[in-house]
């Protein structure tokens, strides 16, 4: 139960934790893309609006050129009804005396008529003489904005002023900017213009105008948090599913880490198991052992003095066969005494193979030994050291096949330790089997006891050594010995011997 609590607590601070930093980059990403759109639409739109009061300008300008050279009222009357067909954006154009009457007019309607005071379209002039104003007190909203030019007129001073629809450029700009509410308005925050839905404002950005004194103002009215939110449940639950899926796999790793390291711990009670029963085991059977031979050596003297009987050499054979793998079990349950003298590893091994080679050549194998150096010493007993080579030796020679030349390689290096290197041209081993050659009792050979390597390992390692093997099937094996360089005994070089 605590173990599910736990893990249902880091599950959540990772998942949370990822989702809390996954709420605060969208929300930044949502915010920072955002005010980009608005910054790339500020930019376009308040060139829409130049250009537009830039044209309107341009379009009095010429009509005043026209007026001026020629101030006939068909003529005028003509370009008014000209420049209205061009664009639908001019809802009137007319000539304003300074009582405010309108005295030419493309609507002839409102001819005689005065709209707003001449005092108006003087408001706001420029050094070209030219004013754009708007009524500020329409209830409705403002529709019309009015570009005047003062100009003279058949002798007098008159305003000629052009009418403009300013709603519907400033609709369509609304139309296609979706979230984005829309004001144009004048320094002195006189509404000119506002989106028809306006809405909480998250996000606001104004910018002035350059041919006119009014500014454009963007407003976003997206929901950032809302969005953001909405966007990070779905990485939650994504979240979710991963961290599990990762718990999941990190369990059962664990667990199998755990399962390992107990058969590692049953294994090595089974060894030392083995070891105590074999002990025991060998004990039991090497004194009635000996009273055999005993008694097998008198009935020899008694009845074959001349040794023409090979039976009892058959039994002798064998009793010394019993003796040697007792004393494997003797050797593996009983742990291995360090010698207080070195041994010549070089000395050692011309000793071994000495001894070994005329069964080697009666099999036709050759052995060969190369030595870097005359003299190598090591804290191991000359005992123990030729055992682990005959151990070795014998594997090697009853992994070659017959049929096949037997080579058999011992080198001696001196690098760190002395690294003996043990290499055969046998069977070789597979791989499943190279991982259990160490066991006790495990054996690949039909009259094997499967002890032999396992003293090795155990009497190399007590010598503060290690062993292991590398194999090929069909090319052969090599065993690697490393054992430590005493430090109370010479090292000769070849040129030193």
């Amino acid at each position: 139960m605590n173990q599910l609590k736990r893990s249902i607590i880091i599950h959540l601070v990772i998942t949370l934790s990822l989702s809390l930093l996954s709420f605060f980059l969208i929300y930044s990403h949502e915010k920072e893309t955002e005010e980009m759109n608005i910054t790339r639409n500020m930019s376009l739109h308040q060139q829409q609006i130049e250009s537009f009061i830039d044209d309107a300008i341009g379009s009095v300008e010429t009509l005043a050129t026209v007026i001026d050279v020629a101030p006939d009222d068909g003529a005028i009357l003509t370009s008014f009804s000209r420049i209205r067909s061009r664009d639908a954006r001019y809802k009137a154009i007319n000539i304003i005396d300074q009582t405010g009457t309108a005295i030419l007019s493309s609507n002839r309607r409102i001819v005689g008529s005065s709209e707003h005071p001449y005092a108006f379209y003087k408001k706001n002039l420029n050094p070209q003489n030219v004013s754009i104003n708007f009524n500020t007190e329409e209830l409705n909203g403002i529709d019309d904005i009015y570009i005047s030019k003062l100009i003279s007129y058949k002798g007098r001073t008159v305003a000629l002023v052009a009418e403009m629809d300013i709603n519907t450029m400033m609709s369509a700009i609304d139309a296609i900017q979706g979230p984005l509410k829309v004001e144009l308005s004048d320094l002195n925050s006189n509404n000119i213009f506002s989106s028809s839905q306006p809405q909480d404002a998250t996000l606001t950005r104004t910018s002035p105008l350059q041919n006119v004194d009014w500014k454009l103002t963007l407003i976003s009215t997206r929901d950032f948090l809302l969005e953001s939110f909405k966007k990070t449940g779905i990485l939650f639950l994504l979240f979710t599913l991963i961290v599990a899926t990762i718990q999941l796999f990190f369990n059962i790793y664990e667990r199998h880490k755990e399962k390992l390291h107990l058969i590692d711990e049953i294994n090595v009670q089974k060894k030392e198991l083995i070891g105590m029963l074999a002990a025991n085991t060998a004990h039991e059977i090497k004194n009635p052992l000996t009273s055999v031979r005993g008694f097998v050596e008198l009935l020899e003297l008694k009845y074959d003095r001349n040794g023409q009987d090979p039976h009892f050499a058959i039994i002798m054979s064998e009793i010394d066969r019993i003796s040697d793998i007792v004393g494997q079990f003797l050797l593996l349950g009983k742990p291995t005494e360090l010698s207080d003298e070195p041994s010549d590893v070089i000395a050692v091994i011309k000793d071994t193979t000495h001894f070994i080679m005329y069964d080697f050549e009666h099999h036709q194998m050759r052995l060969y030994s190369r030595f870097q150096h005359a003299e190598l010493y090591t804290p191991m007993s000359h005992d123990q050291l030729k055992q682990v080579l005959i151990n070795l030796l014998q594997n090697a020679k009853e992994a070659i096949p017959e049929g096949r030349r037997g080579i058999i390689d011992i080198k001696v290096q001196l690098h760190d330790d002395i690294v003996i290197t043990l290499r055969d041209n046998g069977t070789g081993i597979e791989e499943k089997e190279l991982k259990r050659l160490f066991e006790p009792f495990y054996t690949t050979k039909e009259t094997g006891t499967g002890l032999g390597l396992p003293v090795t390992r155990n009497m190399i390692e007590l010598a503060g050594g290690s062993i292991e093997v590398l194999s090929t099937v069909d090319v052969g094996t090599t065993f690697i010995i490393r054992l430590p360089v005493s430090q109370s005994s010479p090292v000769l070089s070849d040129n030193d011997s």
